[in-house]
């Protein structure tokens, strides 16, 4: 069996490429020469994301993809093998979601926020595990989680749960495809920003009592935030591993900044508007 992990100039399909993490990711993969194919439902921002991938180093494959739809994710990798060649590598990283308590959302949003995460995963996996078994070269499934998915988290209920819902399917997933070479990892990440939806929901104004109720609950103890590029140096990192072993489950944390932590919601509000402020 090939190794995958040796070869160069892998094939990698990422989902929710058109800004925050998944334009990181797909930045990243192309520093190392990799052949990026990127999918959004945006096609205009994946134009962004491939002049950075290119700028990088790699070749990249910019097209229409809606995770929710398998027909759209049938047309997306039927464009990537005429491209690209054979996927090697699948980042499930699209993502949609909205702060506010349950019985404000609409029976659409629940329905968007879990079929976008969880169902538009499987759909990802699914396909990228058909291409993997065809070549028998092995391969890498990806999952982007949030510890949403892990503890409860009031005011984030579809999101969080369809967080968990892909984390277990991860978890079965990979005795599934034991002795296949086909590794399966979960990326879980937790505050960060320069995300769409959490920029969004800035403009909203549930940002700020979801906030609150999330600091009072001692899930937001301190100001840290990771940028997306963090995260995507722990994605690389765990797909990029020897084909001899795997991580399960990468959890990438901010640490919380020098100094006194916040002891009221004032305190952190205040904290938070001054590092958003500073140039």
């Amino acid at each position: 069996m090939t190794t995958h992990n040796a070869q160069p100039d892998r094939v990698v399909a990422i989902s929710g490429a058109g800004t925050g993490i998944g334009q990181a990711v797909a930045t990243k993969f192309g520093t190392l020469g990799w052949r990026v194919a990127i999918g959004g439902r945006r096609v205009e921002r994946l134009a962004e994301t491939a002049t950075l991938v290119e700028q990088a180093g790699g070749s990249c494959l910019a097209h229409e993809l809606d995770v929710t739809d398998p027909e759209s994710v049938e047309r997306f990798f039927s464009a990537v093998e005429a491209d690209l060649g054979t996927v090697g590598a699948v980042i499930n990283n699209a993502a949609t979601a909205r702060y506010g308590p349950m019985d404000d959302f609409s029976p659409e949003e629940i329905q968007l926020e879990i079929a976008t995460k969880l169902i538009g995963s499987l759909f990802m996996a699914r396909r990228g595990i058909q291409a993997m078994r065809q070549t028998g070269e092995g391969g890498d499934i990806l999952f982007v989680t949030s510890s949403a998915g892990v503890q409860p988290w009031p005011f984030h209920l579809p999101y969080a749960a369809a967080n968990a819902g892909v984390e277990h399917a991860a978890r079965t997933l990979r005795l599934e495809l034991e002795g296949s070479g086909i590794r399966v990892n979960v990326l879980r990440c937790g505050e960060t920003g320069g995300t769409e939806f959490g920029t969004r929901e800035l403009t909203t104004g549930r940002m700020v009592p979801a906030s609150e109720v999330w600091f009072r609950r001692g899930l937001l103890r301190h100001t840290g935030l990771m940028d997306p590029g963090m995260v995507a140096d722990a994605i690389v990192t765990a797909v990029t591993l020897p084909p001899s072993y795997q991580y399960e489950v990468v959890a990438v944390m901010p640490t919380a900044p020098m100094g006194d932590l916040p002891q009221t919601f004032e305190e952190w509000g205040a904290a938070m508007a001054s590092a958003f402020s500073a140039p």
